[in-house]
């Protein structure tokens, strides 16, 4: 699977600039809670975050596009249409979701599905996606 997303990713950088940041999984246990689990990591994501930043949470309660409508919004964070930022920012979860500080922080709550998908699929579907959004932005054969 991390071959297909590092091909979207390489289609995607003909398009804008794209960065990749990750943060270390916490592991949940008996002394590590799911709610500290995610403290952890949202503390972990929020020192990667700049101010300026359009900030895109994946989650399973979000709000769910179509591909023209995602491609639509993308385009209009691009062009600053009514928001100014500095770079789109998307935040996948862990294996626990994400810390609610994180989702709060965010512009927009996205839902991929209405079925909880594990991360790297989640990862694989976003990437898709996104080149998918570029591709309607010009009309490309890829998007048809």
């Amino acid at each position: 699977m991390s071959s297909a997303i590092e091909d979207y990713l390489k289609r995607i950088k003909r398009y804008t600039p794209l960065d990749v940041l990750s943060v270390k999984d916490e592991t949940l246990s008996v002394k590590m809670p799911r709610g500290d689990v995610l403290k952890r990591e949202g503390a972990r994501i929020a020192a990667k975050l700049k101010d300026g930043d359009y900030i895109i949470s994946l989650t399973d309660s979000g709000e769910g596009f179509t591909s023209h409508k995602f491609s639509e919004k993308i385009e209009r964070i691009l062009a600053g249409t009514g928001i100014t930022a500095r770079r789109i920012v998307f935040i996948v979860g862990g294996a626990y979701g994400l810390d609610e500080d994180i989702i709060a922080r965010s512009n927009i709550s996205l839902s991929l599905s209405k079925m909880t998908l594990p991360h790297e699929l989640a990862r694989l579907v976003l990437a898709e996606q996104i080149y998918r959004a570029f591709t309607i932005m010009r009309s490309e054969p890829y998007s048809h």
